[in-house]
């Protein structure tokens, strides 16, 4: 059988680090087939995805990617455990997954699985350790990194533990011991800058091939910038320019940090890009919706009984979606969880929905987003070897899922609807006028 590896992500943009891991996946592991399992319109950082999916799965493709699954929203915006819990099960339901790559900072796995292990099994000593610590205020991530500390482990694994792709990675871990899962990690040593530095920096290495950059030495050669930079670059471009259909005026610093192969998609057309305080305007109207109907706050996912009275007290006033979340932040909440927690109540994403997904992780489906032409093969090999419902045409979905994978198509495609609306309000004629049943295949 094929060798076929997995990674997730949400390219949100794909840059040179994205190509650099897959073709790292390919050098180390020998994989036949790479399947990206990504996010769609909207991200776990509570934020709306800074291209559409379908630009997205473009990307990946032209990026070294062979084909492109679908994250469903309510796991694309959930908490890094609910992340990586959803995606994992979408690819132990594909039944014919043999690796899961992912990016880290050192690309030692070791300590990542002492971590992971431990988790999984939740001992007396940790669970207590954590609900002392959340209960003098501390945020969760602190809260977690101390009840390890109190657990014995070493200061080097809690070192690993605490950095942000290793956090994301323990996650992965975890989710293939609890789905007993026979999918082998493999962890690839990430390049560049740190996951929030927000320098971009400029680079003449651009469009070279990320592979042989190996084993250039420390400093030389490329410096592959952070998505969070890359996104902050795109979004100070002056969106006006779009306005008559321009493509995005590009910087040479923000295109050092393009694959080569992805510049016509920025240069030929225009991208649309979406921000997160384009969601202002429909958050404000959900909120009031929520007052006006007598829904509690805390029914939403990720809104905590203390955030929700913060909320009630700032609800009736109109503010821009990052503005609101400064004035929620506190201590005890990070500023992602708070804009997950608002998402949630843009999207209608509740507690119960969450719950629901949290037990039916195996009765979900994958949506086929697109793929390379040279790598149709995949097609008949995931048809063989699925446990789970394979959507290639969004308008079979109603036909084809059932039971809790309907419902999960059902709220997934409700979010991607608001996305495109978000689009119609930044860019009218501009904007794409298909909706999730009409949206094209990706095929390269």
């Amino acid at each position: 059988m094929k060798k076929i590896a997995g990674i997730i992500a949400e390219y949100n943009p794909f840059h040179l680090g994205h190509q650099y891991q897959i073709e790292m996946v390919r050098q180390q592991t020998g994989a036949d087939y790479i399947i990206v399992v990504m996010s769609g319109n909207f991200v776990q950082r509570g934020e709306p995805a800074l291209f559409e999916t379908g630009e997205r799965v473009s990307m990946a493709l032209l990026g070294g990617a062979d084909l492109v699954l679908e994250l469903p929203a309510p796991f694309s915006t959930g908490s890094a455990e609910d992340f990586a819990r959803g995606a994992v099960s979408l690819l132990e339901g594909l039944g014919c997954i043999s690796l899961l790559a992912f990016g880290s900072e050192s690309g030692n796995i070791k300590p990542l699985w002492a971590v992971a292990r431990l988790l999984a099994q939740e001992p007396p000593a940790f669970r207590q350790a954590l609900s002392r610590h959340l209960s003098v205020g501390l945020p969760f991530p602190k809260a977690r990194e101390l009840s390890l500390a109190a657990c014995g482990l070493e200061e080097a694994v809690l070192k690993e533990a605490s950095m942000p792709n290793n956090l994301l990675g323990i996650e992965y871990l975890k989710a293939l011991l609890l789905l007993n899962s026979s999918i082998t990690p493999v962890a690839i040593q990430r390049k560049g800058r740190g996951y929030h530095d927000l320098h971009l920096g400029r680079d003449s290495g651009s469009g070279q091939s990320c592979a042989a950059m190996e084993n250039q030495p420390e400093g030389e050669g490329p410096s592959f910038a952070s998505a969070s930079a890359i996104r902050a670059a795109l979004l100070e471009s002056p969106r006006k320019a779009m306005d008559k259909g321009a493509p995005i005026p590009l910087s040479q610093d923000i295109l050092s940090q393009i694959p080569e192969i992805l510049h016509p998609l920025y240069r030929d057309r225009p991208l649309l890009p979406i921000a997160p305080d384009d969601c202002s305007a429909i958050l404000n109207y959900q909120l009031l919706t929520c007052i006006r109907q007598g829904w509690a706050f805390r029914e939403f996912s990720d809104i905590s009984p203390e955030l929700e009275g913060r909320l009630n007290r700032n609800a009736l006033s109109p503010q821009p979606f990052s503005q609101r979340i400064m004035a929620l932040k506190t201590k005890q909440y990070t500023y992602t969880r708070i804009s997950r927690g608002l998402l949630h109540i843009l999207l209608d994403i509740r507690q119960e929905d969450m719950e629901r997904c949290r037990r039916n992780l195996k009765e979900g489906y994958a949506r086929l987003l697109g793929w390379r032409r040279s790598s149709a093969p995949l097609l008949t090999i995931l048809g063989e070897h699925s446990a789970i419902p394979l959507v290639s045409k969004a308008a079979d979905a109603p036909r084809i899922l059932e039971g809790n994978a309907l419902a999960l198509w059902h709220q997934h495609v409700s979010c991607s609807h608001v996305y495109h609306i978000l689009m119609e309000q930044q860019y009218g004629d501009l904007a794409p006028k298909w909706n999730e049943y009409s949206r094209p295949m990706v095929i390269l």
